[in-house]
């Protein structure tokens, strides 16, 4: 008599296919490249398939991966912002770039220019297409606190760039 195998965790192939989309949207929001934001998910896929027993049997195994690429992305920006420093001091002559060609990218751009936690939050809800409760839940912050943010952060929005 042969017995069948139950899986009682989904496959972590599965989980990747579901999850990467939605980390990489996230990620790209936060980075404003595609290419760092696939380092990103990568690094956080590799850290939740190296945990997948552990991970696999949380409530929510998508919220810890957003948790672990926001702060993932946290990291990334401290090293952004310590090598932009020490280039600056190297030469006098301040870096530049071009101006974005497209709404989107205006956008992302202004987005970039808020403060840690609501830039996190507007990029969870609105390229991660997360719900408040979820934010609130990766952020660690109660929800009224990340509704403050999305608020505070769609002023500041409309008065870079014009919108409502």
């Amino acid at each position: 008599m042969s017995a069948h195998r139950v899986e009682l965790t989904p496959s972590f192939d599965g989980f990747f296919r579901a999850e990467y989309p939605g980390l990489v949207a996230v990620a790209s929001a936060l980075a404003g490249s595609i290419d760092d934001a696939e380092d990103l998910v990568q690094d956080t896929m590799v850290k939740a398939l190296l945990r997948w027993d552990r991970v696999s049997r949380l409530q929510r195994p998508g919220g810890w991966c957003h948790h672990v690429l926001v702060n993932a992305c946290r990291s990334w920006f401290r090293r952004r912002r310590t090598r932009s420093q020490w280039l600056a001091r190297q030469r006098r002559v301040e870096p530049s770039s071009a101006a974005p060609s497209t709404e989107t990218l205006v956008f992302w751009s202004a987005v970039r220019e808020l403060p840690e936690r609501p830039r996190i939050a507007v990029a969870l809800f609105y390229a991660g297409e997360h719900t408040i409760a979820e934010i609130a839940a990766i952020l660690k912050a109660p929800e009224g606190t990340i509704r403050s943010d999305l608020t505070r952060a769609r002023v500041f929005l409309a008065n870079q760039i014009g919108i409502s």
